[in-house]
C-alpha cells in the first residue's frame, strides 16, 4: 500500500503541475479559479496540506501520533489562515513552497514503515488516512478546479 499511496501522490502532483503549465502567468494572482481564490493561492494551499501531512507522519514516526489532533472543524479556519498567507507570498515563492512540501511529503511515504500505514492518530485517522486527503486526493480536487477555471475561459 505505501507503493500506491506514494504512486497516486506522484500521479496527482504531476496532473497539477501539467494544469499549472496551462496558466498563462497574468492570470496566476486573478481570484476566480475557486472562489475568490487565484492560481498562487490555490498552490500555497495545496503546499500547506501537504506540509499538514508530513507533520502527522513525522508525529507517527516518531511515536507521538497521539498529538496529531486535527479535526475537520478546524478546516476553515485553516483555510483563512493558508489564503493570507498565499495572499502574501509571490507567485515564484508559491511555487517553490509547493515543490519543497510535496518532495518532504513524497519521502516521507517513500520511507515509511509499512506497519505504520494503519496507525491510529490522535484524531482517529490513520497515517495512510491523512496521506490520501492531504495528498492525492487534494492536489486532484484542485487539479479540478483549475482544469475546470481554463476550460470556462470565454475567451477560447
Amino acid at each position: 500500500m505505501t507503493d500506491e499511496l506514494l504512486a497516486a501522490l506522484e500521479r496527482a502532483r504531476a496532473e497539477l503541475l501539467d494544469a499549472l503549465a496551462d496558466v498563462d502567468a497574468d492570470l496566476v494572482t486573478v481570484p476566480g479559479v475557486m472562489e475568490d481564490w487565484s492560481v498562487r493561492d490555490l498552490v500555497v494551499h495545496v503546499a500547506a496540506w501537504a506540509e499538514h501531512a508530513s507533520h502527522a507522519l513525522d508525529l507517527a514516526s516518531s511515536g507521538r501520533g497521539g498529538e496529531f489532533d486535527y479535526s475537520s472543524q478546524q478546516t476553515d479556519a485553516m483555510n483563512e489562515r493558508i489564503l493570507a498567507e498565499g495572499r502574501a507570498t509571490s507567485p515564484a515563492a508559491a511555487l517553490a513552497r509547493e515543490e519543497a512540501a510535496f518532495v518532504a511529503l513524497r519521502d516521507r511515504v517513500a520511507a515509511l514503515d509499512p506497519a505504520s500505514r494503519d496507525l491510529r492518530l490522535g484524531n482517529g485517522d490513520t497515517v495512510a488516512d491523512v496521506i490520501w486527503y492531504d495528498g492525492p486526493e487534494h492536489y486532484a480536487e484542485h487539479t479540478a478546479h483549475l482544469r475546470a477555471w481554463f476550460e470556462d475561459d470565454p475567451d477560447e
